[in-house]
């Protein structure tokens, strides 16, 4: 059912025509029809999208009465109306609630307003204390979200990536004007596939999308920026990135949002694309999207060993970190940053590469990751390595530096039987296992002077040697196997770093006891 659309409208429930079955049954066939009408036949589907974030994106609040979750969602709701605001409030006051699955809740008033915001007509207007945070379980408790603003009303432009079926005219909410109108509260089975009308009668597959392509009413771009081009939705085509760009992304541009050292969130599109992976692969090469993620769900249904086996082997890293921890660091924020590194967010990036180095991922001005030249878009190990190596002074994990974690960051992947050369220094470790002498080889094409440092894999300097002058031609130099202060080496991985001038060479090293 592919239509020809770039900008889509659904006026509520639109009625196409009354179908009649020989039972006497009457069937409606409408636009839009609700998640609820493909239960009966896409059973699974509909009972794993249940369970996921989706369906809870915005929730209408009808009567006196909260939003009912998923049990395995922790949000500490009983708290929610107790500490709203001035602690007034009762779920009266409330229309609607964003959020409230995963990382946050937010509150709509019954005037069309975020309740605390200095638009709203209750008399906390504009005194805060309304976004409520939470994340893995935790509580971090009430914020004071654009509570100076004036016009924070729930309207088009922030319910359409909240809603199915949204609309610029009309009102979801009666007794305030101009708000828009959508079809479901949360994104539905709908906001992926298209309006499910014709369909519910036919119910052939060729009268529903495989995938929606679509462009929001007020997207002045039309389509998705990326770089100068701008992609256009194609009612032909199934484009995965395409449709989940769509609310993915903040401005509908490929340049990557930050704000006080975090990506933002809703900046997992703009991310991929800017990796190698969104060239070659799409979100569900890697995500099933009907299933979540958070909350131990069964969303991902391939991991990184699938694709890259020889890296998996050759993880020069001890302990039980996975491939995402140091890929896919917290390095976005939704609601707020956790532990005491303050590198941890509450969003897993997409950015995947790390560049290794002491530089900050972000512009100077910290508006944007950088993607210049100079830097592509990529994690610095500040986010990779420093969000558990300096995240908890007791979680037994050895803090590092920046400039150490960079060090070990450069070495994750390499062979202990390799060299890695930089220019034309070329550094040889015999033998390599060692059991504590080791001999470190090396050729000068003319006098230098050479330090010599040793790491572990915390990245503390176990051993140095400094300011060595030596002759040109090849040069050896002998380690005992034991710190300056003359402490044996335990086994496990070092890094023995050589520096002769400008040149340097980085070698692993690994010692047996």
């Amino acid at each position: 059912m592919k239509k020809n659309l770039l900008l889509f409208t659904s006026p509520l429930l639109l009625l196409i025509s009354l179908i009649f079955i020989g039972s006497g049954d009457v069937y409606v066939a409408a636009d839009f029809v609700g998640s609820a009408a493909c239960a009966g036949c896409h059973s699974e589907n509909y009972g794993d999208w249940k369970a996921s974030g989706h369906p809870y994106k915005f929730s209408v609040t009808p009567g006196n009465e909260g939003p009912v979750y998923p049990e395995e969602a922790v949000n500490f709701q009983t708290q929610w109306m107790d500490s709203l605001g001035d602690e007034s409030h009762t779920w009266d006051d409330v229309a609607g609630v964003i959020g409230g699955y995963g990382w946050k809740a937010r509150f709509v008033g019954t005037d069309g307003y975020i309740i605390g915001t200095a638009g709203s007509s209750f008399p906390d207007a504009g005194m805060g204390h309304n976004q409520f945070n939470f994340y893995g379980g935790e509580d971090h408790g009430w914020v004071d979200y654009d509570a100076a603003k004036t016009t924070k009303l729930y309207n088009y432009g922030c319910f359409k990536c909240h809603t199915t079926g949204g609309d610029t005219t009309g009102t979801w909410l009666a007794g305030v004007d101009g708000l828009g109108t959508f079809t479901e509260g949360g994104i539905g089975c709908e906001s992926c596939h298209g309006p499910g009308g014709d369909h519910i009668v036919s119910e052939s597959k060729d009268d529903i999308d495989l995938v929606y392509e679509f462009a929001h009413q007020d997207n002045a771009v039309g389509g998705l920026q990326i770089g100068d081009d701008i992609q256009l939705p194609n009612p032909e085509t199934n484009d995965v990135n395409f449709l989940c760009g769509t609310c993915h992304n903040r401005d509908y541009k490929s340049p990557i949002n930050a704000s006080k050292g975090f990506v933002k969130h809703h900046e997992q599109w703009d991310e991929f694309i800017a990796t190698k992976h969104g060239a070659a692969l799409t979100c569900n090469a890697c995500h099933d999207p009907h299933k979540r993620v958070i909350w131990d769900g069964e969303g991902i249904t391939k991991t990184c060993e699938s694709c890259h086996p020889n890296q998996t082997a050759l993880i020069n890293h001890s302990g039980t970190s996975d491939c995402i921890d140091c890929h896919m660091p917290f390095a976005a924020k939704s609601g707020t940053k956790r532990g005491a590194s303050g590198f941890v967010g509450d969003v897993r990036s997409h950015l995947m590469a790390i560049t290794p180095d002491t530089a900050s991922m972000f512009t100077p001005d910290g508006a944007w990751v950088r993607d210049d030249t100079a830097r592509s878009a990529s994690l610095s190990p500040a986010y990779s390595c420093l969000g558990c190596h300096n995240d908890d002074p007791d979680d037994l994990i050895p803090d590092k530096t920046l400039e150490a974690a960079a060090l070990s960051a450069a070495n994750m992947h390499v062979d202990v039987t390799s060299v890695r050369q930089h220019a034309e220094l070329s550094l040889g470790i015999y033998p390599n296992p060692s059991s504590g002498p080791t001999v470190i080889s090396f050729t000068l094409a003319q006098a230098e002077f050479v330090n010599l440092s040793v790491f572990n894999t915390a990245g503390q300097m176990v051993y140095q040697l400094r300011d060595e002058r030596r002759p040109a031609g090849s040069q050896l130099i002998q380690w005992n196997g034991t710190s300056n202060t003359g402490a044996e080496m335990a086994s496990g991985y070092y890094f023995v770093k050589l520096t002769a001038g400008n040149l340097t060479s980085v070698q692993k090293l690994v010692m047996m006891k």
